[in-house]
């Protein structure tokens, strides 16, 4: 057999660094659902991701969303998991009350003195998105407990929090519907009512998918520990941080 000269060898080599390094340092793909709001856009996540990476989590923005390795799912973590197998649960959203359980608040000016829920039917009222579990889903249950239902021109969608707070602020709505964290901050500066309250739900939170090795995992579980508020704009605005330590 012929020997290989070492000039061959090292052209070889060089050819090949191109692709170990693309095996070791390529990052992770990154993507989120907006179901809950959250600021939509490619700036925002990028500032996200940029935060990320920083921190030391090697990330780049997903070209498929959902089917990224780093995902970001807005769903209670137990309806998440049902079917995300191929995934494992790395950080809880935690909210501004600095809880890992969200619900929903029913929010009016406090000038209208309404005290029950049963006074809002037939008003005009926003909500935040139709998946969202705290500013859709828990509000309409409470509200058919309280014998209303949806009716043509009254029930209106913004698209996020802060948007269905606006609505209320700028007299388009009689009332609105956002998470509880919001509602309370919101209520205490703008002289606004929470009228009722929905049942709690988990958060959502971030999952990583099986084949990402462990010691990227811990570096990405670190990282979203590490980001701050003003840096998860992609995010539902009841966000506070993320939790990696949490009980099950």
């Amino acid at each position: 057999m012929k020997k290989l000269g070492k000039g061959y060898l090292l052209a070889k080599i060089l050819l090949l660094l191109p692709v170990l390094s693309l095996a070791n340092f390529a990052g992770i793909t990154v993507s989120t659902d907006y179901d809950d709001g959250g600021r939509a856009g490619e700036d925002y996540l990028n500032m996200l991701i940029s935060a990320l990476n920083e921190n030391g989590c090697n990330t780049v923005l997903s070209s498929t969303t959902g089917q990224a390795q780093l995902v970001f799912d807005s769903r209670p973590v137990t309806i998440a998991k049902k079917d995300r197998s191929d995934y494992q649960l790395i950080a809880r959203a935690k909210t501004l009350m600095g809880k890992l359980t969200v619900r929903g608040a029913f929010l009016v000016h406090a000038s209208t003195g309404i005290e029950s829920l049963a006074t809002l039917k037939g008003e005009r009222i926003g909500f935040v998105n139709k998946k969202s579990w705290s500013g859709y889903i828990l509000p309409i249950k409470t509200l058919k407990d309280a014998g209303i239902t949806e009716q043509r021109n009254t029930f209106f969608i913004a698209g996020n929090h802060i948007g269905a707070v606006s609505y209320l602020l700028h007299s388009n709505m009689f009332a609105t519907v956002t998470a509880e964290p919001l509602a309370r901050r919101w209520a205490e500066a703008n002289d606004l009512s929470i009228v009722a309250l929905t049942d709690e739900v988990e958060t959502g939170g971030w999952w990583i998918h099986r084949t990402v090795s462990k010691d990227k995992v811990k570096s990405c579980k670190l990282a979203l520990s590490k980001l701050e508020r003003a840096q998860l704009k992609a995010m539902p605005a009841w966000i506070e941080s993320f939790e990696t330590n949490w009980k099950n």
